[in-house]
């Protein structure tokens, strides 16, 4: 049976843009809650889970809201990425990575973003 082990989110909602504010999710097995109060990233983390395995954004966002805010950042552009580690049939861990960028456009004050082409890393 196939088991994630963890997950890391960076530039994704309310998780931060820079490297220290990486968050790495560890799962356990056979079992993983997720507790916190409101406005935690309970939600984001599943959110995570499931753009990271079908590719498909949080109903309702088209991706807009889902990458952090250029706006807030104070940066033109924020590049978000998703990191999921799991063990195949076989055991075999392999890694796979989504990243996105969001940018600002200054003179229409519009936010465009992109997808960034998914890879596998077998490790």
């Amino acid at each position: 049976m196939s088991r994630i082990e963890k997950m890391s989110i960076l530039g994704v909602r309310s998780f931060g843009i820079e490297d220290k504010d990486k968050q790495i999710i560890t799962f356990f097995s056979p079992l993983t809650i997720l507790v916190g109060p409101n406005g935690a990233g309970k939600t984001t983390i599943i959110e995570c889970l499931k753009y990271i395995c079908t590719g498909d954004f949080p109903p309702g966002t088209k991706g807009n809201t889902f990458v952090h805010d250029p706006k807030v950042a104070q940066e033109t552009d924020v590049r978000a990425q998703i990191r999921l580690q799991f063990r195949d049939v076989n055991g075999e861990l392999i890694a796979v990575q989504r990243s996105m960028v969001c940018t600002q456009k200054r003179i229409k004050m519009w936010t465009s973003w992109r997808t960034i082409v998914p890879y596998t890393i077998a490790e």
